[in-house]
């Protein structure tokens, strides 16, 4: 999809999006990544599917910010591209990071029906559930290769201390007493390699019954680069389930 850029406070954001029917599905890439990360799971999804995906402060083509910013500050990002787009409801796709500043923009907002999360950490000690050796599945060293550059070409990009900022609001990120009252359906989706007998408890998911969990077999970290399908698969059940709970809501 062709890059366009939103002029914010803080520079240029880059997004793209390709109209479709339904309720738009608002993609959010993982620390390091960008918006192509997604290609592959976009590819997999119905023809026809709104879909819509930026790039994160100082990722991908989006400007580099020259002042402090927190994950809340992504989060407002995703709102400020809706209200752009003029998109009433979207379903936020997140992956690691994606998943946080997800649930970070749900738990303010009534404009987000639904919740996809890729291993998006109730909180960060979170992602120490699993067994080691596990992070990057059964990807090859070329793609792993790849995931590694773009992660260290990103983070080089910002000054230390505007960097170290941001990481101290992800480290203190808790959204366990939202996803308690969640009124939204949520799909919690993790790879199962590392899973061991305390992993469950240790991820920290409250129990809710507009929650479901996915289990994604042989599968580590990075879930859009590793199972596409799998994950598109995910987000055609995540709106089959917003339309089952919200129809008057979806039909508006």
């Amino acid at each position: 999809m062709p890059m366009e850029t939103l002029v914010t406070s803080w520079g240029k954001m880059a997004y793209s999006q390709l109209t479709g029917t339904g309720v738009p599905l608002l993609f959010l890439h993982g620390t390091g990544c960008d918006s192509t990360d997604w290609a592959p799971t976009l590819m997999s999804l119905p023809v026809g599917s709104h879909v819509v995906s930026l790039d994160f402060r100082g990722h991908g083509k989006s400007d580099v910010p020259q002042t402090g910013f927190t994950l809340e500050d992504l989060a407002d990002d995703a709102a400020r591209l809706a209200d752009h787009l003029q998109l009433p409801h979207v379903i936020l796709v997140g992956h690691s990071l994606g998943g946080m500043a997800a649930m970070a923009l749900a738990r303010r907002s009534t404009r987000v029906v639904g919740l996809v999360l890729l291993e998006g950490w109730t909180s960060l000690p979170a992602a120490n559930a699993f067994d080691s050796g596990r992070f990057y599945g059964t990807l090859p060293q070329s793609t792993v290769e790849r995931i590694q550059r773009k992660a260290s070409e990103t983070k080089v990009r910002f000054r230390p201390r505007i960097w170290d900022g941001f990481w101290h609001s992800v480290e203190t990120f808790d959204a366990f007493a939202y996803l308690e009252r969640a009124s939204i359906p949520i799909v919690k989706v993790y790879g199962e390699m590392g899973r061991n007998r305390a992993t469950e408890q240790e991820l920290w998911v409250p129990s809710n019954p507009r929650i479901e969990w996915l289990w994604i077999p042989n599968a580590g970290h990075y879930l859009p680069h590793e199972r596409p399908s799998q994950v598109a698969a995910a987000c055609i059940r995540e709106l089959q389930r917003v339309q089952e709970f919200m129809p008057p809501l979806v039909s508006a």
